[in-house]
């Protein structure tokens, strides 16, 4: 009787164990997944510089059409570099210039430290009040201007790759500190 409470002890604590599923850098950020969905279906991306120019303008056409996406920004970690007074249409602004950040923390090869992404936030003055330069945020907005196709790159030195996803302006709807 003793073995078989101590079996169905071990079987319980294996199975609560199991479940619990450590929790991974990247995950439900949506730039991030797609960059490695577009990687997987392209493994041959950088075999030749005819197929590495035909696979980077793919490459250029897929980010221009997933900044189209309410989800662009989804869970994307990015640090506030600058607050920036400017006028559109002639009326002032406040402009936020956030950047994709290399993060020591991640996980070694997490393609999140090898994309580059540049979002010029549209801020109202209450919002300014709660950013600070140096820190890191996720938002949310709503695209405001598009990047240009010219800007997204592949970058290949050595052995290093890297994405440049481009640069574009979002109205911030809201904005989450990352601690």
């Amino acid at each position: 009787m003793m073995k078989k409470i101590l079996f169905c002890c071990v079987v319980f604590a294996f199975f609560s164990c199991s479940n619990a599923q450590p929790e991974t850098v990247g995950e439900n950020i949506f730039l991030e997944q797609q960059v490695k969905d577009f990687i997987a279906a392209h493994p041959d991306w950088s075999t030749d510089e005819t197929t590495k120019s035909a696979t980077t303008d793919k490459f250029k056409h897929q980010v221009i059409n997933w900044s189209n996406e309410p989800n662009f920004l989804e869970n994307m970690p990015l640090q506030l570099k600058a607050i920036i007074d400017t006028s559109i249409n002639e009326q002032s602004l406040k402009i936020a210039k956030f950047n994709a950040y290399n993060d020591k923390t991640r996980i070694d090869g997490s393609l999140l430290n090898v994309l580059q992404l540049e979002i010029l936030g549209i801020v109202s003055p209450t919002q300014i009040k709660d950013l600070t330069v140096g820190k890191n945020y996720t938002l949310s907005g709503t695209l405001y201007k598009q990047g240009k196709r010219a800007a997204i790159q592949f970058i290949e030195v050595a052995d290093f790759k890297g994405y440049h996803l481009g640069k574009y302006t979002f109205a911030i709807t809201a904005f989450k500190n990352i601690p």
